[in-house]
């Protein structure tokens, strides 16, 4: 399984009639690709440098999604989109609590300094993925390396959870301990953990079906 992941940043000046159509666009470009599975939604209030619009593609290999996603990007490069930031990835599979309700899909890009050290890096990974131990309003999670990028950044990280609902994610995930006593040392510049040299894309939305797998 191969994933793509798009975030599309309006124009300021966008109206609300006009971002409905482009969502409406999009939804239907996306039903003409050779998916396992995709979602097209707004993002959420709370998002930083997350966009207006998340998109989510599940495609069945590597190839497939190479010989799809030019003519779909071409489609998101519509005028009132100022620019999009995305990655594309091999989809390891997800964990999680199958029996607990999932409303709220969450991305974190981020982008690792290409000089850090191998050993800071899987130490970083690692304090990621305890996370969800702590933290039970989370109820799937995986954290994959970046195969390619687009936009502004060159991404190297997706970490990816569901929610059990957006209350969560903006209370108990982002004030939880383990967040900012452990996780955030990765993030802080004053720290000399820090590995995470540029602006991360915190984004997500609801969602209605599984999107992690």
């Amino acid at each position: 399984m191969h994933n793509v992941i798009r975030v599309v940043h309006f124009d300021e000046s966008a109206s609300t009639s006009e971002r409905a159509a482009y969502i409406d666009t999009v939804r239907i470009a996306a039903k003409e690709l050779d998916t396992v599975g995709h979602f097209v939604a707004p993002t959420l209030p709370g998002v930083i440098n997350g966009g207006d619009v998340l998109v989510h593609l599940r495609f069945p290999s590597a190839e497939t999604a190479a010989r799809d996603i030019g003519r779909f990007d071409a489609t998101l490069r519509a005028p009132i989109a100022a620019y999009v930031d995305g990655v594309g990835y091999p989809a390891s599979p997800a964990r999680t609590r199958p029996d607990e309700p999932r409303t709220v899909y969450r991305v974190l890009l981020v982008r690792v300094n290409p000089g850090s050290p191998t050993e800071a890096v899987e130490e970083f990974e690692g304090d990621l993925l305890k996370m969800p131990g702590y933290i039970p309003s989370i109820v799937a999670w995986r954290l994959s390396r970046v195969a390619d990028s687009v936009g502004r950044t060159e991404w190297t990280h997706v970490w990816e959870q569901e929610f059990t609902d957006h209350d969560a994610l903006m209370g108990q995930y982002l004030n939880h301990p383990v967040h900012w006593s452990i996780v955030d040392r990765w993030f802080d510049p004053e720290c000399p953990e820090f590995v995470v040299r540029d602006r991360v894309c915190h984004t997500f939305c609801a969602v209605d079906d599984i999107a992690i797998e």
